[in-house]
């Protein structure tokens, strides 16, 4: 049986639908334009200088521009928002919508730590390949090496946990859009129990539990014991 507040709800969300194509199209439109103007400066205006050297002017209408796009591209509300976790449901409708929202929120942040992720390895080896090149040629030498291998060794580290959790909140957000799944199927009328249709849209892989401890060098070493 469909529900009574469907027709209302769809009615509800296709102006809000077809407001944020159009928000996202003139976001398109600004993100090229400030792309135009990106080029413009920078072989007419600065003469192909830095941008640490531009003028001030250069700096700050790019910098207005970019997040003029940057908001009109993104919807905030679906990245970080309050879910209302407080507000009682009052129907099945609800409760699923809650529930895709969160999982909406744990893979958003997962994207988010994902390029985070990618700017620290991009910077990383910015930073090592430039490193030789701006050192004194008092520590060209053994110093040098010793501190890229110590940087080498933290940035592995740290990207290993940034990954982990990558995964981990993944996971969580298949978890919940399992959930929802499996509560939406049982609105269908099929003759299935709900705990039975949560173990058909959940996998026993989706272990929300917490991460087992383990690292590169652990599985290297027990790869050598193996042997």
């Amino acid at each position: 049986m469909k529900p009574e507040n469907q027709n209302t709800t769809d009615q509800v969300t296709k102006p809000e639908r077809d407001k944020n194509e159009t928000k996202i199209k003139i976001g398109y439109y600004c993100f090229r334009v400030w792309l135009l103007v990106l080029t413009y400066i920078y072989f007419f205006i600065e003469h192909r200088e830095s941008m640490t050297k531009w003028s001030s002017n250069s700096q700050f209408w790019l910098l207005i521009g970019m997040f003029i796009w940057i908001a009109l591209l993104f919807d905030f509300k679906q990245i970080l928002y309050d879910n209302q976790e407080y507000i009682q449901n009052k129907n099945p409708q609800e409760l699923t919508e809650k529930i895709r929202l969160r999982a909406a929120l744990f893979n958003n942040i997962a994207i988010i730590l994902f390029l985070m992720i990618l700017g620290i390895i991009a910077y990383s080896f910015y930073f090592m390949s430039n490193a030789s090149s701006t050192a004194q040629p008092a520590q060209t030498g053994h110093e040098s090496w010793s501190t890229q291998i110590a940087s080498t060794v933290f940035l592995i580290f740290l990207i290993q946990i940034l990954f982990r959790v990558f995964k981990y909140l993944l996971r969580v957000a298949a978890f919940y859009n399992a959930r929802a799944d499996a509560i939406e199927f049982d609105q269908f009328g099929k003759k299935l129990e709900l705990d039975k249709s949560m173990d058909l849209f959940t996998p026993d892989k989706y272990d929300i539990s917490e991460l087992e401890n383990s690292s590169v060098f652990a599985d290297l070493i027990k790869a050598v014991k193996g042997k």
